[in-house]
């Protein structure tokens, strides 16, 4: 019985993460349409595998702390959202998050669901590194770019296990030099720095993760140190600091948007300033930050309920065999390479990214002792 349960978990997450992956990155309108109730879809998928799978059964007093850490993320915001009389469907951005990291550890897939869905996240590879997709933009290009790499580079880690073709390693190399190469071409900065970032982590993870020390600085700097990357950037913006790379300048009119949030913010620390706000700075509604985005949009209270979640999950991948489970090594390369484009972009936040974030949890939940 647990086994049929178990299978029909597979299938529903697979046909969930198919349809994000095919819906958003083959038909930019499409895209647009697709992603209009892409968060609501994630939260009732997140609840049904969560009863699926029994995550709320025989719940042990760490299970009920970080149950309630994730139900009172959900109350607070949407109690804040109508105190600031916003719009709702901002909810389901924290909902979803803290949803999904208080379920990581606690929802499992087949390892052949792995395989399949890290395949399908490298599926479109090929259409996307043969062609310039204008209609995109460079940044979002960038972003996509970079998912296909994680993917990919998971995808074969599979195959080269399950095929003992060792050489693959010299393809997964040559992956993440051709798309840092794409990216320097699309001037897609922020993800071309995470291309090497994730590369330096994928080496030097096993001995980060040895030091406790090492591996806070990590955890801090990914999560924490995006707020504190607005606030500098933002003085920079003030002082007129800036140079020119790869023929953009490196202040790049974030510094306005996050300078005026800034300002809204300290009249709202508690309930934030609700996804309703009109931006001067900007045509449109865009934090450009993760964990800013909630933070600014749903105020400290959710952004701490979020982020102390968030830590402890990154924490506990510190006990992974490394050494033995190479695609969890990836994974979580992946996972922090995503937190440091999330500086610059809303990456994990906001589906299909999220799903891609969570995938990345899953297969990396698979190492920790």
């Amino acid at each position: 019985m647990l086994e049929k349960i178990k299978n029909k978990s597979d299938i529903l997450y697979g046909a969930v993460f198919t349809w994000f992956i095919l819906s958003s990155f083959i038909v930019q309108k499409f895209y647009g349409i697709t992603t209009k109730f892409a968060t609501l879809i994630i939260f009732a998928v997140l609840i049904i595998l969560a009863l699926m799978q029994g995550c709320f059964k025989q719940m042990t007093k760490k299970d009920m702390m970080e149950a309630a850490a994730a139900g009172l993320t959900m109350v607070i915001a949407a109690a804040n959202l109508v105190i600031i009389k916003s719009g709702k469907g901002a909810f389901f951005v924290p909902a979803d998050l803290a949803l999904m990291l208080f379920l990581v550890p606690r929802i499992s897939f087949s390892e052949g669901l792995k395989r399949y869905v890290t395949g399908v996240g490298a599926s479109l590879m090929i259409w996307w590194y043969a062609y310039v997709h204008w209609e995109y933009g460079f940044n979002m290009a960038g972003l996509i770019y970079m998912i296909f790499m994680l993917m990919g580079e998971i995808f074969l880690e599979y195959i080269k296990n399950d095929l003992e073709l060792d050489y693959l390693k010299y393809v997964q190399g040559a992956l993440i030099f051709v798309t840092f190469l794409l990216e320097i071409c699309y001037h897609a900065r922020s993800a071309a720095v995470c291309v090497i970032i994730y590369a330096i982590i994928c080496i030097l993870l096993p001995k980060i993760a040895g030091n406790k020390f090492l591996y806070g600085g990590l955890v801090v700097l990914s999560t924490l140190g995006s707020i504190a990357f607005t606030v500098i950037y933002s003085a920079m913006g003030k002082l007129g600091i800036d140079v020119t790379i790869l023929y953009k300048n490196l202040l790049s009119g974030r510094e306005d948007i996050w300078a005026e949030l800034w300002q809204e913010l300290l009249k709202h620390p508690i309930t934030g300033i609700g996804s309703s706000y009109t931006l001067k700075s900007f045509f449109i509604f865009e934090v450009h930050n993760g964990l800013f985005d909630i933070l600014s949009v749903h105020g400290i209270p959710v952004f701490l309920l979020v982020t102390l979640l968030l830590i402890k999950r990154l924490w506990e991948l510190r006990t992974i065999g490394f050494a033995f489970r190479p695609e969890c090594t990836l994974a979580v390369a992946g996972i922090y390479a995503f937190l440091i484009a999330s500086f610059f972009e809303n990456g994990f936040i906001v589906p299909p990214y999220s799903v891609i974030f969570l995938t990345l949890f899953i297969i990396a939940e698979d190492g920790v002792s």
